[in-house]
């Protein structure tokens, strides 16, 4: 109900029987708001529980990349372009393992472990350049570098993406011990999008703005399908994704869907100034334009339900997070949405999302506390709820999942490894 405020009543057979009721309705509000900043005082100043925290050496605007149970942290750039190092510490316990030079200039932003070596991708911002180093996790020692963004593939082989700013160039699949070239392919503008057998790369899809469409086995390069899927509207906009096991072109108003092993189309759909496809679990999202969406059926084609406040997150099989088209920061309000109906299940709150270098962690959330550190919680998709896990002293945020903790930004420019309370 929505109260009016018509002002005071005056009555002049009864002057005082409006005065009292007005003089009470002043007092409250700003008991009240006495009451609040008080709160807010004492949850600023009531100093956070002393926690176990390994602290890691960081300086603001340095990158972080964990993989092979190691923290590394690279220097931040100088303005003068002197030298960068990479140093390497044990998630376990902080312990420093190696400081190297650093191999390769750009933003390290990525890394993993495969076939006994860390595999780190830096980007240059200007040049539009990517390139893996491959280094030895005992020493840091630089084994072999290459042009690309690493890609696992399924069955241990690994891609190397070399592409510029419209997603032209090539991709190169790679033996991951050495660098040796397995097998090689050019890429046409949009870059190229793949098949996935859980969460590792098998099959390499090519897809021409025209139409020409080819489908690669990722470990070796054999061709498993090839078709020309043009059209009279064909546009060189036209964008492939590979979504829930089907190939899904979006050419304008028109979305088209086809069969990746014999590329047969499937089903054509009608969404007016679509975008681009994108996976939403179990389903097809189609972007309209920023903060509207789509919901397809991804074995019929037919339309489920549109949004058009929100933008998605992270997509599960268990549920949508989205969040709304106002967000501007990395604090953002998120929400569950159902994703057969598009509803929204639950409102979580107001949170940061922490990345995680593994599906198998759980997903957290982590947001600031009023006396100088972060909030954590652990996000259940499935009961659409929000658990409050922990409160870390003299976190500042930029926080990443670990296997069983975090790792985060602390006040001083430090990094901060934390255990969590469960």
């Amino acid at each position: 109900m929505t109260l009016i405020d018509l002002g005071e009543l005056r009555d002049v057979e009864h002057p005082e029987s409006s005065a009292r009721p007005r003089r009470v309705a002043l007092r409250m509000p700003v008991f009240l708001a006495v009451l609040l900043a008080a709160l807010a005082t004492l949850a600023a100043s009531t100093p956070l529980p002393v926690r176990d925290v390994v602290v890691v050496p960081s300086r603001l605007g340095a990158d972080q990349i964990v993989a092979g149970g190691l923290l590394m942290v690279v220097d931040p750039a100088d303005r003068r372009g002197g030298p960068r190092s990479m140093t390497a510490y044990r998630l376990s316990g902080g312990d420093p393992v190696w400081r190297v030079p650093l191999p390769a200039s750009g933003t390290f932003w990525g890394g993993h472990a495969q076939a006994g070596l860390l595999l780190v991708t830096g980007f240059d911002p200007e040049s539009y350049e990517s390139e893996t180093v491959a280094l030895d996790p005992r020493t840091g020692t630089s084994r072999w570098r290459q042009p690309g963004r690493a890609v696992p593939v399924a069955g241990g082989g690994l891609l190397l993406e070399a592409l510029g700013e419209d997603g032209s160039g090539a991709v190169r699949a790679v033996d991951p011990c050495c660098g040796t070239l397995r097998w090689r392919a050019r890429v046409s503008a949009g870059g190229p999008t793949y098949g996935a057998t859980g969460t590792l790369v098998d099959r390499v899809v090519l897809g021409d703005p025209r139409g020409r469409v080819e489908v690669r086995a990722a470990g070796t390069g054999a061709v498993l399908a090839t078709a020309d899927l043009g059209s009279a509207e064909g546009s060189p906009s036209r964008q492939w994704s590979v979504v829930a096991d089907v190939l899904v072109s979006v050419d304008g108003a028109r979305v088209t869907a086809y069969g990746l092993d014999r590329l047969d189309r499937r089903w054509t759909a009608t969404v007016p100034a679509a975008m681009y496809a994108m996976d939403c679990g179990v389903f097809v999202c189609v972007h309209v334009q920023p903060g509207s969406l789509s919901a397809l059926d991804a074995t019929t084609g037919r339309l489920l339900w549109t949004r058009t406040d929100l933008n998605p997150l992270l997509a599960e099989p268990d549920g949508l997070i989205v969040t709304g088209v106002t967000s501007a920061t990395t604090l953002m309000d998120l929400a569950l949405l159902d994703p057969v109906t598009g509803e929204t299940r639950a409102e979580l709150g107001r949170w940061e999302l922490a990345p995680r270098w593994s599906g198998d962690e759980p997903l957290l959330a982590v947001r600031p506390h009023p006396a100088r550190g972060a909030v954590v919680a652990e996000v259940d998709l499935v009961a659409a709820t929000v658990r409050i896990l922990d409160v870390l002293p003299e976190a500042a945020g930029g926080c990443q999942a670990v296997d069983g903790g975090l790792v985060c930004l602390r006040h001083d420019g430090s990094l901060g490894l934390w255990r969590l309370r469960r």
